[in-house]
């Protein structure tokens, strides 16, 4: 994993470790490659999309159109947007909370467990070791 980042829509923060644009690059143990890309300043709302690429097709996901209503006019493209993460993913995380508590009542394993928060902490802690250091991380060297 290759990561780089900078203070670039609020360069003021850069001096308090807050840099608010970012590209992450993973390279997996069977070759494939994937890019993340982060920034702060989406001014239009709250956007987070996904897309996979491969040999036999692809496939996006996510939207930042909070409906499918789209506005043509004179002042050109208009559309509603999310504007924060909690409008955008209320039933995901009203969901994940509901099944983490009857998990708890059934003593049942959640479908998100303390491992993947981990593995979540160990890609996170590399891509800032890779800003700080301008290096590549391997993450099998984090996650111990």
């Amino acid at each position: 994993m290759y990561a780089v980042a900078d203070a670039l829509a609020y360069p003021d923060f850069n001096d308090q470790g807050l840099q608010d644009t970012a590209v992450v690059l993973v390279r997996f143990d069977n070759g494939a490659i994937a890019t993340a890309e982060a920034s702060f300043n989406a001014v239009y709302g709250y956007d987070i999309r996904g897309e996979v690429f491969g040999s036999a097709g692809m496939a996006t996901a996510g939207d930042i159109r909070r409906t499918s209503m789209t506005f043509h006019g004179a002042d050109g493209v208009a559309a509603d947007t999310w504007r924060r993460n909690t409008d955008r993913f209320h039933d995901a995380y009203t969901a994940q909370l509901a099944d983490f508590t009857a998990c708890v009542r059934a003593g049942a394993t959640p479908k998100v467990t303390g491992e993947d928060a981990r593995a979540a902490l160990a890609i996170a802690l590399g891509a800032i070791r890779s800003v700080e250091t301008g290096h590549p991380e391997h993450l099998d060297q984090l996650a111990s």
